[in-house]
């Protein structure tokens, strides 16, 4: 580093900025007074309600919140013994732990609850632990399965070697949904899981992440209707590990991986390849009902520097007070580098009282129409069209309004001597040079090769725009006054005077 900052490499100014950064936090710290006391009970009830707001309800056939029911089999390890964080470095002493099963008891103090354990602590398979809770189940009203991956499986350190549950959990979850269909599946897991082989049998899943110390009660709050969940997925749930995006990079070879998926990660690869998912980023279930409608934009046509704001009206039309988040994806009809079909830009979560309606806008600024451009070095905006989005998820987009952004930058041209005149032809410079030559270069080389049909079987137009332009000159040398290649140099220079 030292180096880089004599040889000119590294700038100084910079190192002193990321030295300044790191020496903030280390004098906030020695500043922080160390011995104090804080109160452990308010940590706790925020802990509940941030685990509460972060859990999804993935599906629901009417079987959720779950109304006084008489008789609940509490079915898997987790139940017991919760899996609320990560192993490794993330792995931290909490204050107190709550327990799913004594939370349960807590809200459903008029129902029996039952407890089968369902899977060992490890990877091992046993048919006896399911047949105990397959029994249970068809003695209840509603079966309620706590599923989470064993640190074998999940943790810090290396990564899952599957995207499941372990076969014992598949197994459990299968069986009991057969003897019971009003069966719940509540999630603790870190990432998204394949539930292909067992989802269609069970009523609902709740999707509880590695939940955090109070996260048992907020569990409880959401099964029992006391929260209405909000949640929604900040990731796609794929249906398989083989339709995911560096599936075929992924881990690499000789010490190198391939990233490969490029831009295209998450939701923007399942677009662009038009691959069927589980549940779409942004999947949120709630145990209302929300209305999105006439949706605005501050301005149609507008300046990159000014950006525009979209509002939109949601309602409340169902039965119970929540909360949405209502997501703006942004897609650029037409650039010069390939781009996703559609990107998150904005968003904005509100809470409704049944029958309320209220008035969403969201800012949409240069960077939400920008792309960063390597031959440029920088984020750039284009002329165009823009289709504005928004949605409940990126797999359910309720509005749409096109508008028209003009660019403000004043881009140096990237033509180069390999350029095609298709290319010649976006650049705002190269077009006013090459289209007076275009229509004479097509007239000579439909005469030399045939037009429409009798052009040697091609599609003489299309040849034309994507061949480099000097070797399209080339073509015609012995017609021009100068060799192609002189042509070309003398038309770039024209268009960077």
């Amino acid at each position: 580093m030292i180096e880089a900052v004599r040889s000119g490499k590294l700038k100084e100014s910079k190192l002193n900025e990321a030295v300044r950064r790191i020496l903030q936090i280390v004098f906030k710290a020695a500043e922080t007074p160390k011995g104090g006391r804080f109160d452990k009970e308010a940590h706790h009830a925020l802990a509940r309600k941030a685990a509460s707001e972060g859990m999804v309800l993935l599906k629901n056939e009417g079987l959720l919140p779950l109304r006084n029911p008489r008789r609940i089999a509490v079915i898997g390890r987790s139940a017991l013994y919760p899996q609320f964080q990560g192993g490794g470095s993330s792995n931290v002493n909490p204050t107190q732990v709550d327990i799913p099963l004594e939370e349960l008891r807590k809200v459903a103090t008029d129902a029996v609850l039952t407890y089968s354990e369902g899977y060992p602590a490890g990877l091992e398979e046993d048919p006896k632990r399911i047949e105990e809770a397959v029994a249970q189940a068809q003695k209840a009203e509603v079966a309620l399965v706590f599923a989470a991956l064993p640190p074998a499986v999940e943790s810090e350190g290396y990564d899952r070697p599957y995207l499941g549950l372990t076969p014992q959990q598949v197994a459990l979850i299968q069986a009991v949904s057969r003897a019971q269909p009003r069966t719940v599946v509540v999630l603790n897991t870190g990432s998204a899981v394949e539930m292909g082989p067992w989802i269609e049998g069970v009523g609902a899943v709740l999707q509880g992440w590695l939940m955090g110390q109070a996260g048992a009660g907020a569990i409880a709050d959401i099964l029992f209707g006391r929260i209405n969940p909000s949640g929604k997925l900040a990731e796609t749930f794929p249906l398989r590990l083989q339709d995911t995006p560096a599936y075929l990079n992924f881990p690499g070879e000789n010490g190198q991986v391939r990233y490969g998926e490029g831009l295209f990660i998450g939701y923007r690869y399942y677009d662009a390849k038009e691959v069927p998912v589980l549940f779409p980023f942004g999947h949120g279930l709630s145990y209302t009902t929300f209305e999105y409608r006439d949706l605005r934009v501050s301005a149609e046509v507008f300046k990159d520097t000014e950006g525009i704001t979209i509002s939109l009206e949601v309602s409340n039309t169902g039965q119970v007070a929540g909360q949405e988040t209502v997501q703006v994806y942004v897609r650029d009809v037409k650039s010069k580098l390939v781009r996703p079909v559609k990107e998150l830009k904005g968003f904005a979560k509100l809470e409704l009282q049944p029958g309320e309606t209220r008035t969403v806008s969201v800012p949409l600024d240069f960077r939400a129409f920008a792309y960063y451009h390597p031959g440029y070095k920088r984020w750039i905006t284009e002329d165009g069209e823009f289709e504005i989005l928004v949605g409940a998820s990126a797999g359910d987009i309720r509005l749409r309004k096109t508008v028209t952004l003009e660019s403000t930058l004043d881009l140096p041209s990237l033509l180069n001597i390999e350029s095609t005149p298709r290319e010649w032809l976006e650049d705002k410079r190269g077009r006013a040079v090459i289209e007076p030559i275009l229509n004479n270069l097509v007239q000579q080389m439909g005469a030399a090769m045939g037009t429409g049909e009798q052009a040697i079987g091609m599609d003489m137009m299309g040849f034309i725009l994507d061949t480099p332009l000097r070797s399209v000159l080339e073509f015609q040398e012995s017609l021009l006054p100068a060799a192609a290649e002189e042509i070309v140099q003398e038309l770039l220079e024209q268009v960077r005077r």
